[in-house]
């Protein structure tokens, strides 16, 4: 296992070599020369994603195979690798096999290659079916698909990669042909990358008559950036549609957010296209955005504000942005407040408190109130939220908290006003005092048997008419008496029906009316802010919220248990500890809390160093729930990373169990780590073959070929190659999926 071969990547104009074994390499060619063809589309598929230039023999013989599968993933192979000597028999290939992706393929490695012989034969490619070409023709009349679309579509992306400006005038003939598919969108990628000579062509498309056309073109030539291109940037972004010239500034955002372009768009007279300019980039144009201040759009107006709230060197506009918070228009409104909190947090802070506590305020601006406030917390801001930690506005109170969490994290000393809030939410501080139940009165009694007689209630009078009972359209004709039987041919005695038939009746009878989804959800405000308050302590890394969570497992209602353990183990996720007294009290409620609950309790555990969590862990993985098996499983192997335990539970019967299992082995280090994943790799019909070779990768990439190599070797384990091919794919590939 000590030869290696390199392995070919394109870096630029050369190659980088890297090593592989070369045992691998041989071992996988053999299966791709002699092997059945599932192996050899397995081998043919692995050797390109190794890379290896010494595969390149083998994947050329496969050019050749009698199965095109095993033909289309050598000729991907060779794409990947981008061997110049596969470069013959690609292009014979390429004219003279029937295949379409083997074709596609074909184009694509030889693009890499440089090869320019393929140039001539891309262009007729782009013309239409050329009858010196081989295709497949049954295929067509099976499926009634052309695959020349496809080779159309490839032909002019390798022209445009190899930059043969010559081809332009034939890949616009295709463009402009009516009757062939829609590749606007392919032609005109191409020609922005085929040269001056592309440039050029695009620039006719974008005096199109039809919008869409030059939509699409403006989109291309604005993400391009030759100075060819550039010259044609004014026929993009002021194209007389605001479409387009909103694709326009999408696509140089993407490219070149500072681009001088881009700014003038700011004075657009389309107020979509001024608003999306905002958003795309007002941040870097801070004194452009100030004239928006007054602009007559609403939406810009809000949008400048927001982003002169995160900008620097705006000027003076603290007047302004006042007077805006006063707005009739509620978007505008809410968005002066928030930023009037950035841009004068100091003088700020009683009008937003005014704003935050006044409860005939419209939501959306009590909301941009608070967003101000968070940027000018400070004591008596902090007062303030504490003060509508219970707003009857379900959306104030929840972004309140969450402003509340981010101040109390922030505070140097604890204890602070901003955490003592929401511990004593958390604790129910914030339920209402239970009602004394009312004396209920005794009835009167009747003085005398007539009193009582006439305090009886009459009953309800039963209608006179059958029509009152009428359920259905056929209850309604048959109403009519008997005169109608004769015509709906019903005999006059009726008919018996069966049970079945009655079953039926009675289903169709059955209205049920259409159920609507509530605007707000039906919650108790006081449950509502402890549940909020259980998931914002999460962000505090104190013991004192970590205890106070724990002792939150206690309470009766189940989603805030839930929410505080999910909030317990995100604390013990960061800090990779939790105080003893609150193990102690999560081993005590893992008996009754529900699975919700109980699934991140045993991931908490994890983080416990305490002889107590690793037995209960323990026990928990032969937990009848895969579910709860799984967590312990991964807990157990944060807490005791070398125990035994999880070689046996390899063989769990839930699949994630089994691989968290094998992470765990993997973790360990032990000398049978490598022995045991193999043989895992195997099992289950290969389910976690590539998983586990992922696995033996990091742990010993070389005793794992081995170990795969072996099986290859082996004919009587013929039935394993295809996981062993596989995953010695995965431990020496080199392109990204590795």
């Amino acid at each position: 296992m000590n030869e290696v071969v390199t392995i070919c990547t394109k870096s630029g104009a050369g190659l980088e070599t890297s090593p592989a074994p070369l045992a691998v390499v041989e071992a996988l060619g053999d299966i791709l020369s002699e092997g059945v063809d599932v192996h050899r589309c397995l081998a043919a598929k692995a050797l390109g994603r190794i890379r290896a230039g010494q595969a390149a023999g083998p994947l050329i013989k496969a050019l050749l195979d009698e199965d095109e599968d095993v033909r289309t993933d050598a000729a991907e192979a060779l794409a990947k690798i981008g061997d110049p000597a596969a470069s013959d028999q690609l292009y014979e290939n390429l004219i003279g096999d029937p295949c379409t992706e083997v074709k596609l393929f074909a184009i694509a490695a030889l693009v890499k290659t440089g090869d320019s012989r393929i140039a001539p034969w891309l262009v007729r490619m782009v013309k239409g079916r050329d009858e010196e070409i081989t295709w497949d023709e049954q295929e067509f009349y099976s499926s009634g698909w052309d695959d020349w679309v496809d080779i159309q579509a490839g032909a002019i992306a390798g022209l445009a990669d190899l930059r043969i400006d010559s081809a332009v005038p034939d890949i616009v003939a295709a463009l402009k042909d009516e009757e062939a598919q829609d590749i606007a969108e392919t032609v005109f990628k191409a020609l922005t990358r085929i040269g001056p000579a592309g440039i050029d062509a695009l620039g006719e498309y974008l005096k199109d008559p039809q919008s869409r056309t030059r939509r699409r073109a403006a989109t291309a030539v604005a993400g391009a950036c030759s100075q060819e291109a550039r010259d044609l940037y004014p026929y993009a972004f002021s194209d007389p549609s605001p479409d387009v010239r909103l694709a326009a500034l999408r696509a140089r955002a993407a490219v070149d957010p500072q681009d001088v372009w881009l700014a003038v768009m700011l004075e657009d007279n389309d107020e979509d296209v001024r608003a999306e300019t905002v958003k795309l980039l007002g941040r870097l144009y801070p004194v452009e955005l100030v004239p928006l201040l007054d602009d007559p759009s609403p939406k810009v107006v809000a949008l400048a504000m927001t982003a002169l709230g995160e900008a620097e060197g705006g000027g003076d506009i603290a007047p302004k942005v006042t007077e805006l918070t006063g707005s009739a228009v509620t978007e505008v409104a809410a968005a002066a407040c928030a930023a009037l909190g950035k841009i004068v947090p100091d003088s700020a802070a009683d009008m937003l408190e005014k704003a935050l506590t006044d409860r005939d305020l419209d939501c959306a601006v009590r909301l941009g109130a608070l967003k101000g406030l968070c940027s000018a917390a400070g004591n008596r801001t902090t007062a303030t939220l504490i003060s509508v930690i219970d707003d009857p506005e379900r959306q104030v109170r929840l972004e309140n908290m969450v402003a509340l969490a981010g101040i109390a994290r922030r505070e140097p000393e604890w204890p602070n006003a901003a955490a003592d809030a929401l511990l004593l939410a958390m604790q129910g501080a914030y339920a209402p005092e239970p009602e004394e139940p009312a004396e209920v009165a005794e009835p009167a009694q009747p003085e005398t048997d007539a009193d009582a007689a006439e305090c009886e209630e009459e009953p309800a009078e039963t209608p006179k008419d059958d029509a009152a009972q009428v359920t259905s359209t056929l209850d309604s004709i048959l109403q009519d008496g008997p005169a109608i039987k004769p015509f709906v041919g019903l005999p006059e005695q009726g008919i018996d029906l069966s049970a079945e038939d009655m079953e039926r009746l009675a289903i169709a009878r059955r209205v049920v009316g259409k159920r609507k989804m509530p605007k707000t959800p039906d919650i108790v405000l006081h449950e509502d802010v402890q549940r909020f308050a259980a998931r914002v302590l999460s962000e505090l890394d104190h013991p004192d919220a970590t205890r106070a969570l724990a002792a939150a497992l206690e309470t009766d209602d189940a989603e805030t248990v839930a929410t505080a353990a999910d909030s317990l183990a995100r604390i013990a996720d960061r800090l990779g500890q939790i105080p003893g007294d609150v193990e102690t009290a999560i081993i005590a409620a893992l008996a009754q809390v529900p699975i919700p609950g109980k699934l991140p309790l045993i991931r908490t555990l994890g983080t416990s160093g305490g002889d107590d969590a690793k037995d209960l862990l323990l026990c928990l993985t032969a937990d009848e729930d895969g579910f709860v098996r799984n967590e312990a499983i991964r807990a157990l192997s944060a807490a005791e990373p070398g125990s035994a335990r999880f070689a046996e539970l390899l063989g769990d019967s839930d699949p994630s169990a089994r691989l968290s299992a094998a992470e765990a082995v993997a973790r360990s280090g032990s000398a049978q780590s490598l022995q045991l994943l193999a043989d895992m790799a195997f099992s289950y019909e290969g389910y976690h073959g590539r998983q586990i070779a992922r696995l033996l990768r990091d742990l010993d990439r070389d005793g794992a070929n081995d170990e795969f190599l072996r099986v290859l070797a082996d004919p009587e384990r013929r039935r394993y190659w295809s996981v062993a091919i596989e995953a010695l794919e995965v431990l020496n590939q080199q392109d990204e999926a590795a």
